[in-house]
């Protein structure tokens, strides 16, 4: 599982005078790290700050399994929960740390390591509600094909720790920093993780998809592509970001060159059946669907995925598709318009070899479409 090369040198040297800070000598330094990239995150902190306890919170399987099965790597507790639906391991291990957290004093400082995914597996509910209220709020929630500012508005209404609920509950004089990195377009520090610690802590973003994506044009660049970003804040449906890649797929064809055509956001996906899939997949399967017409005169592919390595609730991290997927589908026997009214993407892509499985990446930055286009006649 690889560390976000954003929790490197370059952030603590852009910020020398606050890693002083951190490592006061005098203050004991209690770490909390919430959400999908919070084992990574944790990880590459103590290569900078010294930690004196720590408590990790992840989803299920984005701990290394001797660490897993032990429950504890040295001075960290760690755990894990569900997501993107909390579950009894969410309130459990929620108000394990909370224990820890509320017996800190004016002699430490919590450190609060924070990225997407902390809105579900960090979870107590607010004074006249009960975990079943949540559960049923969540599902209900995504079912709608919200954009995660209004689902989160909401999540943060039924919860007893998010919307800076959290640092009302801890001691008035204890010193709070959180690190985030954003997997919202804006990097709104209130949205992100439904904000436990947003406002009353001095707060810090340390990698976003903005950042992801200049590194991906950095390496495009080096291959010899021509790049060409069309958004870092993309929206919008599955169906029309795929129209959207469709229609420049069929404009990039008719430049010679390798081309690569990039899209940063937050796709958007109306479950309409009992099938299994991700807004990612159904993206790609979208494209595979239009793409049917298109003469194939040069290789060309198209990838949409989440950055943390999973897609819905699935195990892919999104599908990727090329000039040959619709044949494939058509030969398999598939009805891949049949199977889309019924957001039923994963089984199709699986049976084609479409999907991307990355296992969990360590990080959590929005979403990913990149269309490639070889070069003509190579």
């Amino acid at each position: 599982m690889a560390t976000p090369d954003f929790l490197s040198s370059e952030f603590w040297y852009q910020h020398s005078d606050l890693r002083k800070v951190l490592n006061n000598s005098n203050k004991k330094n209690y770490v909390f790290a919430l959400g999908k990239a919070a084992y990574a995150m944790a990880i590459s902190f103590q290569e900078y700050v010294s930690v004196d306890q720590g408590f990790i919170l992840t989803k299920y399987k984005h701990l290394p399994e001797e660490i897993r099965s032990k429950g504890q790597m040295g001075i960290w507790k760690c755990r894990e929960a569900s997501h993107p639906i909390p579950n009894e391991h969410s309130e459990l291990y929620s108000r394990e740390v909370m224990q820890d957290l509320l017996g800190l004093d004016e002699t430490h400082q919590l450190i609060i390591l924070l990225s997407g995914g902390g809105s579900s597996l960090f979870e107590i509910p607010e004074q006249g509600f009960c975990l079943n209220d949540l559960i049923q709020l969540n599902q209900d929630l995504l079912k709608k094909g919200l954009s995660i500012q209004k689902i989160n508005a909401e999540r943060k209404k039924y919860s007893a720790v998010k919307a800076g609920k959290l640092l009302k509950q801890l001691n008035p004089n204890l010193k709070t920093y959180t690190f985030a990195i954003s997997d919202v377009l804006g990097d709104d520090p209130n949205i992100i993780a439904s904000a436990p610690s947003y406002p009353g802590s001095e707060y810090y973003i340390m990698g976003n998809l903005s950042a992801s994506l200049v590194g991906i044009q950095k390496k495009a660049d080096s291959l010899g592509y021509e790049v060409r970003i069309l958004s870092d804040s993309w929206d919008q449906s599955s169906e029309v970001t795929a129209e959207l890649m469709y229609n420049e797929l069929i404009n990039a064809k008719k430049i010679d060159s390798k081309q690569a055509i990039l899209i940063g956001g937050e796709l958007v996906c109306y479950v309409k059946g009992d099938g299994l899939g991700g807004r990612n997949q159904e993206t790609a399967l979208r494209m595979a669907i239009l793409s049917k017409s298109i003469e194939t005169d040069r290789e060309w592919l198209f990838l949409s995925c989440g950055t943390d390595g999973t897609d819905g609730p699935t195990d892919a991290a999104g599908g990727i598709v090329g000039g040959e997927t619709w044949e494939e589908m058509k030969a398999k026997g598939w009805d891949a318009e049949k199977e889309l009214k019924n957001s039923n993407s994963y089984p199709i892509l699986k049976d084609t070899n479409a999907l991307l499985f990355t296992g969990a990446t360590g990080t959590n930055v929005n979403d990913l479409l990149i269309l490639l286009l070889a070069e003509r006649n190579s």
